[in-house]
């Protein structure tokens, strides 16, 4: 069976510290979970579209690979399958083929605040103070101008649908119950333009799955890994 490389993408405003859970439940050996321009380690010029994160990342894939893409991450996994043929697979973990923001949103993160609405909606109701704090400080790894900009990056996206229409390989979207940032028919509108789509919905958990309930999400993950593996055999 084929090694299979993970390559983790992180999404708006994050870094790839949002991964940070997973690693106690799964063996990331294989595994890449960058930064992207801009953020955390990576000083890099920062980028302003979705397809120009996915040419930065293309010349890192030599080997067959599953992208697994939080978010915004997720938009940067579909066009990165478009354009290189190494990627076998990929998860869309909390995210859609767009993602639309309010423009009051855009407006207070231009103003140079993140939003103390947006970052509680982010998270299920039944998610620890812990975490919650844990998150809080996490903020502060990326410049709130970053984060706008990355915002605005989804806002612009409207590609995704017809992005994950042509592809031929396995796709896995992993969503949480209670993801409040997501529309509200996100998995239906995922499953109609999709139809072999392999749909796995976490409960107790809301648009950061793999930090509010990382067993769960590392299970599913292998498990869609090890479909990919039989595919490409």
């Amino acid at each position: 069976m084929n090694e299979m490389k993970l390559l983790f993408i992180h999404g708006a405003g994050g870094t790839k510290s949002k991964w940070r859970a997973i690693a106690q439940y799964m063996d990331t050996a294989g595994s890449q979970m960058i930064d992207l321009p801009g953020h955390g380690e990576n000083e890099c010029n920062v980028i302003t579209s979705v397809q120009d994160y996915a040419a930065y990342l293309d010349r890192t894939i030599q080997e067959d690979t599953v992208v697994i893409g939080h978010s915004m991450g997720g938009l940067i996994a579909l066009e990165l399958a478009a354009r290189n043929q190494k990627v076998k697979g990929v998860v869309l973990a909390a995210s859609f083929y767009e993602l639309p923001v309010h423009e009051k949103m855009l407006q207070r993160l231009a103003s140079g605040e993140f939003p103390n609405s947006l970052f509680l909606a982010s998270y299920s109701k039944e998610t620890s103070e812990k975490l919650l704090e844990e998150e809080r400080q996490e903020l502060d790894k990326c410049p709130i101008e970053i984060a706008y900009a990355d915002f605005k990056i989804c806002d612009q996206y409207k590609e995704g649908k017809e992005t994950i229409a042509s592809l031929s390989i396995p796709v896995c979207a992993i969503l949480g119950e209670e993801d409040r940032l997501l529309p509200p028919n996100a998995a239906e509108a995922l499953q109609a333009v999709c139809p072999d789509l392999n749909l796995v919905r976490i409960p107790a958990s809301g648009h950061y799955i793999m930090l509010e309930q990382p067993e769960m999400f590392a299970k599913e993950l292998m498990d869609f890994v090890q479909h990919v593996q039989k595919q490409t055999v």
